[in-house]
């Protein structure tokens, strides 16, 4: 599914101007804000509850989030032509902010269909149905970018995402929609679910900077290439976004065994940051053939801010498993003011500095804000011993000898095209992948042999 979206967003940027990009960009962050709205945690407390949730529950959760959902797209709708409007953008194109907001309606009928799977760690299906989906969605924004639509490509692939997901994953996870109001249940819920969506929203506030700041004061072509370069940067760690979905059920599990827990938490912090590792090297040791090949030319510019923003790899990682750990042990108020922290430091050091010096202000309090990422790290050691080094440095160390390799054959041996920057890329991961085994030789074999017996 990352594959997937990864590929439209090259072929986004190859056939959008940096303005239409940037245009694009600001529209997901409306999705993003309108599903904060929409979702206060319950979706989240309903996963992590000890017990089976009785269907009262199921269906108090869907009452009062559809009524909420139905606030948020009814107003979302009414101020899409102010929207457009702040944005310079002729009055027509309010139907992009409007189709987005039709997108959230049908996304809120995949919600308890997809917490049961989840709670049941049924993800071969969750996946199977969330494949679907990246399927139609590259299928219509890219189809639609080539017809010339611009924009509103983008527009039409998260609606048709939406609907594809509402129907099928009804299908794969049937339970009978039924409205039922019962305000104790739902207090039950909100009391770990608004801490919990808390972060969520804290983190949307801090990403608003770019489409609501830049956006206003620098136009849609800055909000372009910020876009363009967070999107490169966090290329290394797309596929790890997806896995708090995973993580949260399975420390909730675990949380009894601490022992068990905290071995299981070394694994997965090795393991995601084997997975980051080699990704975000080769990335940064190639990306000016890379850029020049894939995206075009029009992105070089941006290259000093994707090295700024390219420092993140080093700590996401580590700290998205962390937070999920806090939250999975009851924490959420820890985690919440965690994402409150970065929200503010990001607006009073990002604000003066995008000011002053433009995208690379953002740049630059980006990369300050990363380091508060340390205090995340001893906040969960405080809750439960683990070790962080041991499982993170052999795998980068690794993959920095790999990288300063590259660079030295890339510099003498520059790529010629797509497919020279393709054949890097392999032989990177290739020898990596050897190193890897050679290292932890008994840990791929266990690996190796739970994905043949799953087949």
């Amino acid at each position: 599914m990352q594959g997937l979206n990864a590929l439209t967003g090259v072929v986004l940027a190859r056939s959008l101007s940096p303005s239409e990009f940037g245009l694009y960009g600001i529209m997901a962050f409306v999705l993003t804000f309108l599903v904060a709205f929409g979702d206060v945690g319950l979706g989240a407390s309903l996963i992590r509850d000890a017990e089976e949730p009785a269907d009262e529950d199921y269906r108090a959760v869907f009452t009062a989030q559809q009524l909420l959902v139905v606030v948020v797209v009814v107003v979302a709708w009414l101020v899409s032509p102010q929207l457009a409007r702040a944005y310079h953008l002729p009055p027509h194109q309010a139907i992009l902010f409007r189709l987005v907001a039709c997108s959230l309606f049908l996304t809120s009928f995949q919600v308890i269909p997809s917490v049961r799977l989840e709670r049941h760690l049924a993800f071969q299906k969750l996946a199977a149905v969330e494949v679907t989906q990246a399927i139609v969605y590259s299928g219509v924004t890219i189809s639609a970018a080539f017809a010339g639509l611009g924009p509103l490509s983008f527009a039409l692939g998260l609606l048709s995402r939406s609907l594809a997901g509402a129907v099928i994953i009804n299908w794969v996870s049937p339970w009978r929609i039924g409205w039922h109001w019962d305000l104790i249940r739902i207090r039950k819920h909100l009391r770990f679910g608004i801490p919990y969506q808390g972060i969520a929203f804290t983190s949307l506030l801090k990403d608003s900077i770019t489409p609501v700041l830049v956006g206003f004061a620098l136009g849609t072509s800055e909000v372009g290439y910020i876009n363009w370069a967070q999107m490169v940067a966090a290329y290394p760690v797309a596929a790890l976004m997806v896995l708090p979905r995973v993580y949260l059920p399975a420390f909730a599990r675990l949380q009894l065994h601490r022992e068990a827990l905290s071995q299981f938490v070394e694994q997965v912090l090795r393991a995601t940051n084997a997975l980051v590792a080699p990704v975000a090297i080769l990335t940064l040791v190639s990306i000016e053939p890379l850029t020049r090949h894939v995206f075009g030319q029009k992105w070089l510019v941006a290259l000093p801010l994707y090295y700024l923003l390219w420092a993140a790899n080093l700590f996401v990682p580590t700290a998205t498993p962390l937070l999920a750990l806090l939250n999975a042990l009851g924490h959420s108020r820890t985690a919440f003011k965690f994402a409150l922290i970065w929200m503010l430091g990001t607006w009073v050091v990002g604000g003066p500095l995008i000011l002053m010096f433009g995208r690379i202000g953002y740049g630059i309090a980006n990369l300050s804000i990363m380091f508060t990422n340390l205090l995340l790290y001893r906040a969960a050691q405080a809750r439960l011993s683990f070790r962080i080094l041991p499982s993170i440095i052999p795998v980068w160390c690794v993959a920095s000898v790999i990288g300063f390799a590259a660079f030295l054959t890339i510099h003498f041996r520059p790529p010629r095209g797509v497919v020279g920057v393709g054949i890097y890329f392999v032989l990177g991961f290739g020898t990596y992948a050897l190193c890897l085994l050679g290292l932890y030789r008994s840990e791929v074999q266990r690996v190796w042999g739970l994905v043949w017996s799953q087949r």
